[in-house]
């Protein structure tokens, strides 16, 4: 049987000398896993669309335990994100958290469409890091079935107060009236949570918040998205330390 659809490469490793296996986030089938025999040679048709980071269409193969790679062939690279380490520890980033929270053998349109976005923004550093990293992680989670509710006050029903509480852990709000649990979060911060949860996509990235503000939001997304998956991700610590080597 074979399944025709594009995808984006999220991660790959080598077998042997020229056989490369790659997880794909496709438009169709969500995560596939497939092995693309010859891969790694020169002059293989496969080569560059099986490469980490290549948004491709793919033909596979699906056999009773496994699938392979009958045909690819490249749309996008992504070269920009290779040329600079910084960048592309984020991209692998994006890849590792699609890994985790990407459906299977199940449409995910949305979720190629969200990481193929960012990563088009952050090789033209046209939105900054922090904004990118923020989007994503709460998008994403939001598409996984983790959205916030980021509506009003859990207790009071207040949409907005001088003190709001986002609490990461239950996902929602409380007002500085009904409680002072979980980390205070400002009116600009709220708003941008409250955008990237709610908004139409051709809207998702088209706000802008203060260096500052930028910050906060992207501790408070990476926060609530720790709370809930659990995980270490290898790629963000990362990613984190060059940042700070650059201080």
């Amino acid at each position: 049987m074979q399944l025709k659809t594009d995808g984006l490469v999220i991660r790959e490793y080598s077998v042997g000398e020229n056989d490369r296996v790659i997880t794909v986030l496709t438009r169709d089938y969500g995560i596939i896993r497939a092995f693309a025999n010859g891969a790694k040679r020169l002059k293989s048709r496969s080569q560059s669309a099986t490469q980490l980071l290549a948004y491709s269409s793919f033909v596979f193969y699906q056999g009773r335990d496994s699938y392979s790679v009958n045909e690819a062939k490249s749309k996008e690279i992504f070269f920009k994100l290779r040329e600079d380490i910084e960048k592309l520890s984020l991209a692998q980033y994006f890849c590792e958290l699609a890994g985790e929270l990407g459906p299977e053998m199940d449409r995910a349109d949305d979720y190629l469409k969200l990481i193929l976005n960012t990563l088009h923004f952050l090789a033209k550093d046209s939105r900054p890091q922090l904004m990118l990293k923020a989007v994503l992680e709460l998008r994403m989670m939001s598409l996984a079935g983790y959205m916030p509710d980021l509506t009003a006050c859990d207790h009071c029903g207040n949409f907005e107060d001088a003190g709001m509480f986002f609490e990461k852990e239950k996902g929602l709000l409380v007002c500085c009236k009904c409680g002072s649990g979980g980390r205070a979060v400002t009116a600009s911060v709220l708003a941008a949570m409250r955008h990237i949860c709610y908004s139409d996509f051709v809207k998702l990235f088209n706000f802008t918040l203060s260096d500052e503000a930028l910050e906060c939001l992207s501790v408070l997304t990476e926060a609530y998205l720790k709370a809930h998956i659990q995980k270490n991700f290898k790629t963000l610590d990362f990613y984190k330390s060059l940042a700070q080597l650059k201080l």
